[in-house]
């Protein structure tokens, strides 16, 4: 980001997105689609954008429904060793409780 002249951002937001997954793989799960409120097969990928610049900064596509509560401690990881610092502040419209639901 620095070699770009971008800042390295203090606030994040945090997003779990699925895309959708029409084919017959047995091992791809069910996630909550929040546009037709409902479950169905999809990948869940985790994303991190910059709050103030709007930079996507992290992603994971390769979650599986029991590794969403760890997916938001690996960014804060990632963040601390790329950076030296924690992120400030991370912004969500999901609480933990939600994801463990969503389990």
């Amino acid at each position: 980001m620095g070699q770009l002249g971008l800042t390295r951002g203090h606030s994040f937001d945090l997003d779990f997105h699925t895309i959708p997954f029409h084919g017959d793989d047995a091992l791809i799960e069910k996630h909550y689609v929040s546009k037709r409120s409902r479950r169905q097969k999809g990948i869940l990928a985790f994303l991190v954008q910059d709050a103030e610049t709007r930079v996507f900064c992290y992603a994971n596509g390769e979650l599986r429904k029991d590794q969403q509560n760890d997916a938001i401690l690996r960014f804060v990881r990632f963040w601390k060793e790329r950076t030296g610092r924690y992120p400030q502040e991370l912004i969500s419209d999901f609480q933990v409780d939600d994801v463990r639901q969503a389990q």
